[in-house]
This record gives structure tokens, sequence and C-alpha cells, in this order.
């Protein structure tokens, strides 16, 4: 009986191992770097795109509710872009990435005339003018193209990790940037490799085609189940709390979340393709300023 049951787990993990795949494969991703040159300011995630927001507002209402605010409806109005920092590099710096997803291609032009609109408009209290020095595509292993913005639309299922990571050798799960997962109302302060698992399971729901969305939600026990399998160090971090300006409320607002790491001592097995693709994605509360920002690597691997 408990042979029978093992191949039953077994056939149920690939079944919704392949499942995911599919469903990855619906979730198109446009990602670029984005070179400034901001004199006089020291330009943030969140106060570059409150004016980019401004100026995509006044420029198209429209493209603004279904971008910033999100299409569908309730708790699945979901924004289809994030807005992050780049890695650091003096090279590039300052810069950050731009990744849209399904709604906002539609939009796509609209909001690159937003930046340019945004740049005149400025930054910080005395409204300095900024500029967009290039502007790149990102590849799946989110190396940039080389000075190129027509490069193509690829799927989520496409995502890499450079340098490679191989499902059965020991990896890690990195948050740098602050992770916000929320239960019961309250933070998370120790994420287990479930809890990971299933904020990321959220956030693709949220980013998939309706039509796809009740599909995903079948996968989540055994997926999760897979997650409970594994083998996974205890959490090791600590509290990392951001303030952030609300133009919209005209105050201060607290960040709460953690920021560390989960060793697999044995590897992700069939949950890497997943966790690389949580890269792009991000997960939590935050999101599209950059937080819960995932990496996948290799122990003893450095961020770039």
């Amino acid at each position: 009986m408990a042979n029978q049951r093992s191949g039953s787990d077994t056939a149920s993990a690939c079944v919704a191992i392949a499942g995911l795949g599919a469903l990855l494969s619906q979730i198109v991703v446009r990602p670029r770097r984005i070179l400034l040159d901001t004199p006089g300011v020291e330009a943030t995630v969140p106060m570059l795109r409150g004016v980019w927001g401004a100026a995509l507002h006044g420029l198209d209402a429209d493209a603004w509710q279904t971008v910033f605010e999100g299409s569908g409806g309730g708790a699945m109005r979901t924004p289809s872009y994030i807005l992050r920092p780049a890695p650091p590099d003096p090279a590039i710096a300052p810069a950050v990435e731009w990744i849209s997803f399904g709604p906002a291609l539609a939009y796509d032009v609209v909001l690159r005339r937003a930046w340019d609109v945004a740049s005149g408009m400025g930054l910080g209290p005395d409204r300095r003018r900024f500029y967009l020095k290039t502007m790149v595509r990102l590849r799946p292993n989110q190396d940039p193209s080389a000075n190129d913005d027509t490069a193509p639309d690829w799927t989520l299922d496409h995502a890499a990790v450079s340098p490679p990571v191989v499902a059965d050798e020991p990896c890690e799960l990195v948050f740098d940037a602050p992770l916000r997962l929320i239960r019961g109302g309250q933070l998370v302060t120790e994420p287990s490799l479930p809890d990971i698992v299933l904020g990321g399971l959220r956030r693709l729901r949220a980013l998939l085609p309706r039509d796809a969305q009740a599909d995903l939600r079948q996968l989540w026990n055994p997926v999760l189940q897979i997650a409970g399998r594994l083998s996974a160090r205890r959490w090791r971090g600590g509290r990392l709390d951001l303030v952030r300006w609300s133009a919209r409320q005209q105050a201060e607002l607290e960040l709460r979340g953690v920021a560390g790491a989960i060793e697999l001592p044995a590897g992700a097995g069939p949950l890497l393709p997943l966790l690389i693709a949580l890269q792009w994605v991000h997960i939590g509360k935050g999101t599209v300023i950059g937080l819960g920002q995932l990496h996948v690597r290799s122990p003893g691997i450095k961020a770039d």
C-alpha cells in the first residue's frame, strides 16, 4: 500500500509540474533595463514610478487604469508591470528594470511615451529634469540585449538563471529586497519553502489570463506537497523595513518585510522552473516597486 501511495504521489507530482510549465508558457514577459541620468537627484523606484504614473494618467487614463490599477476585479486586480532597481553596477548606475506582463503589452507605445513626458516633469521637490540614456531588452537569463529595444518577448517557461543552477544540486533562495508575505493579517517573519511557493502561485494566478486561473488553482495542493517534501533548511535572515512616500495618501508609509535566504541542500528538484520564473514576477506585497524579488543561486554565489 505504501508503495502504491508513493507511486501515486509521484505521478501526481509529474502531472502538476507539467501543468505548471504549460501555464508559465501563457505569461508573456517584456523586460527592459533603462539607464538614466538624474542630475542633482538620487532617484528611487517609488519616485520614478510616481512621475511615470502621473505622466501616463495624463496621456491615457484607460492605459493607466489597466496597467497601474490592474485588470480583473476585486482582489484579483493586479498591476501588469514591475519597476525595480537594476543590479548594482557602477557601469550602468543609475538604472531601473521595467517589466511588462499581459495587459500592459497592448499599451506599450503610450507607456514608452509616458517615460518621455515624465522625464520633462522632473524629480524631487525642485522637479529636476532627468534623461533616459538607453533602453534595452533583457533576455530570459537577465542579460541585456546589446543596445537593442527590439528583441522579441518571451514567456515565463523560458526563464533562466546565470550562472546556471542544477535541479538536484544545492541552491539558495535569496531575498535581498524586503519580502512581505502576510498570513492572518500578520507579516511572516520566518517564511518556509511552502510559504514562498504559495506566494508565488498566488502571484502567477493574478498574472494569468482569466480562463487559465482556475487551472492553476487545481495545481496548488500537488505543488505545495512537493514543496513540503523537499529538504529545506530554516530561514536565516531578519527584518528589513522601508519607508516610502505615497503621493496618493500624502504621507510616509512603512513597508515591513524580511530579508534573508533558505538553503535547499538537495536542490529545488521539480520546483526549479517555478522558482526561476518567480525571479521575474516577485512575490508578496509591494511587487510593483521591486519588493519580494527572488534570486535562485548556488551556495556562495553573490549577486551581480
